[in-house]
């Protein structure tokens, strides 16, 4: 009895569909392009502050992990 792979039917890749998902994606690209715009002054200043806070309290919660793992090592480990 010789036991049979089953077999992996890979999809076939058509290469005009990949065209057209390709520019698809493009023009979704071109649409959003011409949508966004620079932000003000004022806004650049709001998402610093914003992502410098959640840095800083990634940080800190970092480090209160840090802490008691590095003591509780040497408390462990003569």
């Amino acid at each position: 009895m010789a036991i049979e792979k089953p077999s992996i039917d890979m999809p076939k890749i058509d290469s005009k569909s990949m065209v057209n998902n390709l520019k698809d994606f493009l023009q979704q690209c071109k649409r959003v392009l011409m949508i966004s715009r620079k932000p003000n002054r004022e806004e650049y200043l709001t998402i610093s502050k914003v992502t410098g806070i959640g840095i800083c309290l990634l940080g800190i919660i970092g480090f209160f992990i840090h802490v008691p793992v590095t003591y509780l090592k040497t408390l462990i480990l003569p």
